[in-house]
């Protein structure tokens, strides 16, 4: 390995594979750019895993079932004449994730989680009884000197899930002139019971679990072929079927001396007898292979799907699916970038153009830590999948450029690295590697001001040492 090349998790370029849901949505708060409405409702529901709701828009307002689809929101509201993409003032309506059943924990998260942001909110500003009873109240969160948006969210206690409706304002005199919506539509607010797909598939993920918990093997495939079967709008159906045939081991005990994770058998003298070792069932992991296969045709909006299938090729020791299932994401990736979705169904937690290149790199990694020249290969392979795609994101060129400096050739690592430092220029490490490089061709002009470029952008950070130590070095040239 070249010294101090950034070829893993870049410290710069963490990977977060999902964040909390409140933290999801609030992103989002602004009033995006974008088309006007396109199917305006006076009335819309809005379903979660667990619980759903109906409500109505008031007087004066649409809701928009169409507008709100690429940012994860199915309906929006905004005064009528107007459109999601330049209303002054609009709404959102959601579930929260399905781990959030209690609304005070919920809220308490909530405020957690945007206090730098948002600072702390003025809690409980209205409270009342939604059309059916359910009770709700409201938090206002006023505009900060970093944060424009003027906003107001009511939340509503349902059986099993909380609803929340946001109201976001550009400004303040927008917001003190419809601020009154949002409680006119918790008013209107009325529960309704979850899809029964979804109903279905929790009752089937119990009955799975406690099935495991009563290792009654007998009985799980049937389950998981009639809950695939009775509730084939459920993602967690292929997945957890995969799941199971994947993990399908078999006991076996040999005198043979024990291999890495196998249980070592002695005799009543201590003595070495054996071992026990747990090997994959035959033709589980095919099984579990063309079930996640089968799921990525059903969900191709679900990368977490497509992650697992060609984790499983990996495990398997089979990079041509392996790459061939990465190929086959990035291309639908590249084709519906605003509707892709990670575990439970939550959206991505950065751009797709910045979550399916860390993905990738993550896939590469595996085969750069084994350190041979075939797996070195398959490092580059999949590096140069993601340059060829993602040209506009910086981690394949690095990884690109780690490859071709393993293998000496100076030249091609130092365009990499270039292109590199070039869509990201405050990445110190970029800078540092192109100083390792520049010095290994002898161009020690170059290396010394890259490492000083290193050093004007983080004086104390990561790389700051050995920046300043090749700067040492390069003064006995």
């Amino acid at each position: 390995m070249f010294p101090c090349m950034p070829r893993g998790k870049s410290a710069e370029r963490g990977i977060n594979t999902m964040k909390s849901p409140f933290v999801v949505c609030l992103a989002l708060l602004f009033l995006p750019a974008g088309v006007p409405g396109q199917e305006k409702y006076p009335a819309g529901i809005v379903h979660g895993p667990k619980a759903g709701f109906n409500i109505t828009a008031p007087e004066g307002w649409v809701i928009d079932n169409e507008s709100g689809k690429g940012q994860d929101m199915p309906c929006v509201l905004y005064p009528k004449g107007s459109s999601w993409a330049d209303a002054k003032t609009g709404m959102y309506a959601k579930v929260a994730s399905p781990e959030w059943e209690g609304v005070n924990a919920f809220v308490a998260m909530a405020i957690k989680e945007m206090k730098a942001k948002h600072g702390t909110p003025k809690e409980k500003i209205a409270s009342g009884k939604t059309k059916d009873g359910h009770d709700y109240f409201i938090n206002e969160y006023p505009a900060t000197k970093t944060y424009s948006q003027w906003e107001r969210v009511g939340y509503v206690q349902l059986p099993q899930g909380v609803a929340y409706i946001v109201l976001t304002s550009r400004d303040k005199p927008s917001y003190q002139k419809d601020s009154g919506a949002l409680e006119k539509v918790l008013k209107t607010l009325v529960y309704v019971e979850p899809k029964s797909e979804a109903a279905s598939g929790q009752e089937y993920a119990r009955r799975y679990r406690q099935l495991l918990d009563q290792h009654a093997e007998g009985q799980i495939e049937p389950l998981l072929t009639e809950w695939r079967e009775k509730a084939p709008d459920d993602p967690d159906a292929w997945i957890t079927s995969a799941n199971y045939y994947f993990n399908q081991r078999q006991t076996n005990i040999s005198p043979k001396k024990p291999g890495p994770g196998d249980i070592t058998l002695t005799d009543k003298k201590g003595k070495l007898a054996g071992s026990i070792s747990f090997e994959q069932v035959e033709g589980s992991r095919k099984r579990a292979a063309d079930l996640l296969q089968e799921a990525t045709t059903k969900f191709p909006d679900h990368l977490d799907i497509w992650c697992g299938l060609a984790f499983m090729y990996q495990e398997s020791g089979d990079f041509e699916n392996e790459l061939s299932t990465l190929k086959k994401m990035v291309a639908y990736a590249r084709e519906h970038p605003a509707q892709l979705k990670w575990l439970k169904g939550e959206p991505l937690s950065e751009p797709a153009d910045k979550f399916v290149p860390d993905k990738l790199h993550e896939y590469g990694l595996y085969y750069e830590k084994k350190e041979n020249a075939e797996d070195d290969k398959r490092w580059f392979e999949i590096a140069t999948l993601a340059t060829d795609q993602y040209p506009n994101d910086p981690q394949g060129f690095k990884d690109a450029a780690g490859y071709w400096a393993d293998l000496g050739e100076w030249q091609k690592a130092r365009e990499s690295f270039e292109k590199a430092h070039q869509l990201d220029p405050k990445s110190a490490a970029a800078l540092v590697a192109l100083g390792q490089i520049s010095a290994e061709m002898k161009d020690f002009v170059s290396a010394r001001k890259y490492y000083e470029d290193a050093l004007k952008l983080e004086p104390n950070g990561q790389y700051s040492q050995t920046a300043k130590e090749a700067l040492q070095k390069l003064k006995k040239k």
